[in-house]
């Protein structure tokens, strides 16, 4: 598992008073680029000039989220193949109540060849040993 702080912004609130339902998907995304991070890479370029390219995200609400909140997001799974990472996220507010869960599939992607591409072993390594 991997996790990150966040403290909700008033840019993250909509005209409900609550976070936006956008918000979820750069939460997801703030928290890849710090794993990815740790791991040397970005979502640029994880190694082998392989990055990254969203294919499928779904986000699911279990509750509100409030301006200054201080969250958990949590990456808390991974399925792992030679070319797509599905990440499991669940974000948690200051009361450790789930208050969304969702999923990002994620495909190596070659920017130099325009073309889908497969992670580095190295990187999918990396991965099992901390999800």
């Amino acid at each position: 598992m991997f996790v990150i702080d966040y403290k909700v912004t008033i840019s993250d609130i909509n005209y409900g008073g609550h976070m936006g339902n956008e918000r979820a998907l750069l939460l997801f995304q703030e928290v890849r680029i710090n794993l990815f991070k740790i791991l040397g890479g970005s979502e640029i370029n994880l190694g082998e000039n392989v990055g990254t390219i969203q294919k499928d995200a779904h986000v699911y609400y279990k509750g509100e989220v409030y301006l200054g909140e201080k969250l958990k997001v949590k990456i808390v799974g991974a399925e792992l193949k030679k070319a797509s990472i599905n990440f499991l996220y669940e974000i948690e507010n200051e009361n450790n109540q789930i208050v969304i869960e969702g999923t990002t599939l994620i495909v190596g992607f070659n920017y130099t060849l325009k073309k889908i591409s497969k992670f580095p072993e190295e990187l999918l390594t990396k991965l099992k040993n901390i999800i």
